[in-house]
């Protein structure tokens, strides 16, 4: 029976029993640092500059410095180690494990796997070159992701060549036809157009490509003909394949035709509700914590109906209160893209909340940085600066289609100023309100958490003072009174 799990993962490994599966290929998110890493931009008018803004003015950005990588590198290694020490324990004797990961994070994710299964069980670095896409010119062009291949016992493992997908040679002539015709097996270097190579069938790439018949509408989807070459050379048929990062579900859709069995697990919710589509045509499997019934093609209307029907009647009366409520605020608190049309942050509105929540504090920073106003990052979770010893949470918000700014999850402890920054389609604004006197004026989310809403061009008499334009924002945190500790 073939198992899809809707979970965190490390929960779900940790009730696998121990040297269950064969073969485990995961290509977990390649960590960038980009939600951690926090750049300090300075933006200036300039004729010769490198961005074009609002009416075409021209600006000059200048990088001042950068800070907190490495607390991105710690997290993401204490994210993974608990997970692989679970994949070697779940991993039989002759087992072996294929980590997917880019040149970024690769050498430290070796370190950590080499104390894990220990520096004798690493078979190979796969290198897998592709050479498309666009190119750097302020440092060579990354064309490769890195693949660490890992056995459980290196006198054990199971490897076979015989049933692999073979390359063209470079020069066939020089080897006789009969080998020419054969191919090579392949080496630890895996070039894009060769993996499983078709003289009429060579076109993919890193990730599937748009117009793929094989694309599934999953933005990561790597190749199917990849995954085919592992499981080929590390499992026999029969065997069990786990993948804890599945997202469109390839390792599954591999193992379906290659004859194995598939354990695939995923935090996803878009992850599962693709992974329905592409398997409903497949019953042998157990899907835990998700039903893909209303995700399948071809479901009728009533059907869909009746299931979703069924769902509802679980919902708690605080639910239906709450997606009454929202509802009700729906008409209010989308935004109107026709609004924003032409404006140089038109493209503010394709983010998530906490993609513009980051996006608001980076902003917050460079402006500070470029008035000349020291700044440090605070330490505490989301969005927070401190200024002259003041703990300042950043609050961002885009104009709403009612004209307002809605500046959401102010909480009632953790720091001393609620600093809103707003964003219309031509200008920027921003206030900073003492905490106490911003809960004073808010309107409750829950027990712990407020918003405030207001029109900047109509704004509430007890705003005034408080910030307004950038020029009286600044006056306000330039005059913020110290708040440092002494000694």
């Amino acid at each position: 029976m073939n198992r899809i799990y809707f979970g965190d993962n490390l929960p779900i490994l940790k009730t696998l029993p121990a040297e269950s599966v064969d073969l485990i290929y995961i290509d977990p998110p390649f960590n960038t640092g980009k939600t951690q890493k926090l750049t300090i931009l300075r933006t200036i008018h300039s004729e010769n500059g490198d961005r074009k803004g609002f009416q075409g003015r021209r600006y000059e950005t200048i990088e001042l410095g950068t800070k907190s990588y490495a607390d991105s590198f710690d997290s993401f290694s204490d994210f993974l180690r608990p997970r692989m020490e679970e994949a070697y324990r779940i991993l039989k004797s002759n087992g072996s494990l294929y980590f997917h990961i880019d040149y970024r994070e690769v050498h430290y994710c070796k370190i950590l796997l080499d104390e894990i299964f220990g520096r004798q069980c690493f078979m190979n670095e796969i290198i897998w070159a592709y050479d498309y896409g666009g190119r750097a010119k302020s440092k060579w062009p990354a064309k490769h992701d890195n693949i660490l291949f890992y056995v459980k016992d290196s006198k054990k493992y199971f490897f076979d060549t015989s049933k692999l997908d073979r390359e063209p040679y470079m020069a066939p002539g020089l080897v006789g036809a009969e080998k020419a015709v054969l191919g090579k097996l392949p080496t630890d270097t895996w070039w894009e157009k060769y993996v499983d190579f078709d003289r009429n069938d060579n076109w993919w790439m890193t990730i599937v490509p748009t117009n793929s018949k094989e694309r599934i509408g999953y933005p990561t989807q790597k190749p199917k003909k990849l995954v085919d070459r592992i499981v080929k050379a590390s499992s026999l048929p029969g065997a069990t394949v786990l993948d804890f990062f599945a997202g469109s579900g390839t390792v599954g859709a591999s193992c379906i035709d290659l004859g194995r069995n598939f354990i695939l697990i995923d935090n996803n919710q878009s992850s599962l509700e693709v992974m329905a589509k592409r398997f409903s045509n497949i019953s042998d499997i157990e899907w835990l914590g998700f039903d893909p019934t209303p995700f399948k093609p071809n479901i009728t209307k009533e059907t869909k109906q009746e299931i979703l029907s069924e769902v509802e009647k679980k919902y708690t009366p605080e639910f239906e209160m709450l997606v009454a409520t929202a509802s009700y605020l729906k008409a209010n608190l989308q935004e109107k893209s026709d609004l924003w049309e032409g404006s140089p942050f038109e493209w503010l509105l394709q983010l998530s909340a906490r993609q513009k929540g980051a996006l608001g504090g980076r902003l917050v920073a460079s402006w500070c940085a470029s008035k000349g106003l020291p700044t440090d990052r605070s330490k505490d979770p989301g969005e927070n600066i401190i200024i002259n010893g003041n703990k300042l949470s950043i609050k961002f918000s885009t104009l709403w289609n009612n004209g307002k700014y809605n500046f959401q999850q102010i909480r009632s402890d953790g720091y001393d100023y609620v600093l809103c920054f707003g964003l219309s389609p031509t200008e920027a604004h921003c206030w900073i309100f003492n905490l106490d006197f911003a809960i004073q004026h808010a309107k409750s989310q829950h027990k712990s958490e407020f918003w405030i809403s207001f029109d900047p061009q109509k704004p509430p008499e007890w705003i005034r003072g408080c910030g307004g334009n950038l020029d009286e924002a600044f006056q306000v945190l330039k005059n913020l009174k110290s708040n440092r500790k002494a000694g």
